[in-house]
């Protein structure tokens, strides 16, 4: 299969998830966003890919329901971090406190 230029901005943006990923993990608002910009390079990715030449959403809704879900998670459970801890650390995470 050729790919496209659209597969290739697909690829392009799954890349720079997993690059923010690496590089800013101190906030745990962070690491959810380039978990949704990893997400969103895998939607647009299968949608270019298989979506557009079969017609068939029924499988790219059930992709996109369960990105939903993890996105309404990790917001939740930021929420109550924020609430318990009082701040977003990464550090704050550790359950041994020195």
């Amino acid at each position: 299969m050729i790919m496209s230029g659209e597969m290739l901005l697909s690829v392009f943006i799954y890349i720079s998830g997993v690059i923010i990923l690496l590089s800013q993990w101190k906030h745990v608002l962070n690491i959810l966003l380039s978990f949704e910009i990893m997400m969103l390079g895998i939607i647009s990715l299968f949608l270019f890919s298989w979506g557009l030449y079969s017609g068939d959403y029924s499988l790219m809704m059930v992709v996109v329901v369960f990105g939903v879900c993890e996105a309404s998670l990790g917001l939740s459970l930021l929420v109550s971090m924020v609430r318990v801890h009082g701040n977003d650390y990464v550090k704050s995470l550790s359950l041994y406190k020195l």
